[in-house]
């Protein structure tokens, strides 16, 4: 089972569709690569597009072999960084869409994890190997084994990357000289990434519920505490609390230095779609609530939307909050929770922002493509 793709799928598609705009005019896209698999063309519906608050800019076309899809996409204000089913990594320009460079990093049967960036330099991992690679020109600036089978996206910490690995370990590897520095057991498989928390230590939790906090630089253990289930969505973490959106039906908010628990939200089903936090208030997803606004110190629902599910992917104008839910984006008031307007997303497979807040947003299509749209 491919948990990188689940992954990638959770943070884009939810469950229940929602009232859409009439569409009164489109683009269609038709200069799509020939190794298309969509079953659905992708389309621009300009005037849906307009109520939103958004105006289409270009539309891209990262590289990949013939029968290869996008498997990942990252937005950063100069540059877009695409991953393909085949190892094709493609540098797309945010100003024009036009590619800057792509380049295969391995075999077509190799997984590649969704890419870290520090400053000008991409760090991606693939099975077995951690590739460094300039984002300027798409140089390889280093490749190393790291003889363990990786599992999830690395975070960068000084000299140091770490990520999860199949063995049930968190594994930190030494950039400079190139070595295993230190691993931590867990009792269970990593599968979602480690987040970093003040600079000096990290946070993560295996499968089976087993919650670490680890100093960085020797895996020495900061706090330990135990849950029912893992988390397929990336948890969240700040100085004093780290958040699990987790596979045993809740959300959980822990101290990060003693281990109690301060709250937790309870939900009849697994809670997969990747929740955010902006300013003290979590917007999550749960089968029971719909998108739900909760107070992030006593995981009290502020708001709740039964009509939609989704993704939170930005705040536009400071009171939208723009919700991908896996068919149509959503505006809705960061207040009330009311559904603003709502497009329809014909051929689309997920959303990527370059900021959370009033950043540019791209459209991932199912044929390969990247749309890129901006605030009017």
């Amino acid at each position: 089972m491919n948990l990188n793709l689940i992954r990638n799928t959770l943070l884009l598609a939810v469950l229940l569709p929602v009232a859409i705009l009439q569409a009164c005019s489109t683009t269609q896209s038709t200069n799509a690569p020939k190794n298309s698999n969509a079953t659905e063309p992708w389309s621009i519906d300009h005037d849906s597009w307009y109520e939103l608050g958004y105006r289409w800019e270009w539309t891209g076309f990262p590289l990949m072999q013939a029968g290869a899809g996008l498997t990942d996409a990252v937005a950063y204000k100069d540059a877009i960084i695409t991953t393909a089913s085949d190892t094709t990594v493609t540098c797309l320009e945010s100003s024009t869409g036009k590619v800057r460079w792509a380049k295969q990093l391995d075999r077509p049967t190799t997984q590649l994890f969704e890419p870290t960036r520090v400053d000008q330099t991409l760090f991606i991992c693939s099975d077995t190997e951690l590739h460094e690679i300039n984002i300027k020109n798409g140089n390889t600036l280093d490749r190393d084994s790291v003889h363990a089978i990786i599992n999830t996206k690395p975070i960068i910490m000084d000299n140091l990357a770490l990520f999860g690995t199949t063995r049930n370990e968190f594994f930190a590897f030494e950039l400079r000289n190139d070595f295993k520095l230190w691993s931590y057991k867990f009792d269970g498989e990593i599968q979602s990434p480690a987040v970093n928390i003040d600079g000096q230590s990290v946070a993560m939790i295996s499968a089976g519920g087993d919650l670490r906090v680890l100093n960085a630089r020797d895996g020495s253990s900061i706090m330990k505490t135990n849950i029912a289930g893992g988390s397929l969505a990336t948890i969240l973490a700040n100085n004093q609390t780290v958040y699990i959106p987790s596979t045993d039906q809740s959300i959980y908010a822990f101290n990060i230095e003693d281990g109690l628990r301060k709250w937790r939200k309870r939900t009849s089903e697994p809670v997969l779609v990747q929740p955010v936090i902006h300013k003290g208030v979590m917007y999550a997803s749960t089968a029971d609530d719909g998108l739900v606004a909760l107070d992030a110190i006593t995981g009290q629902p502020l708001w709740t939307n039964t009509t939609i599910q989704g993704w939170v992917v930005s705040l536009a104008n400071n009171d939208e909050l723009m919700v991908w839910t896996g068919t149509a984006l959503v505006a809705v008031d960061k207040d009330s929770g009311e559904i603003i307007a709502s497009a329809t997303l014909n051929g689309a497979a997920g959303i990527r922002a370059d900021n959370f807040i009033d950043g540019n947003l791209y459209v991932i299509t199912q044929d390969g493509a990247i749309a890129k749209f901006s605030l009017r």
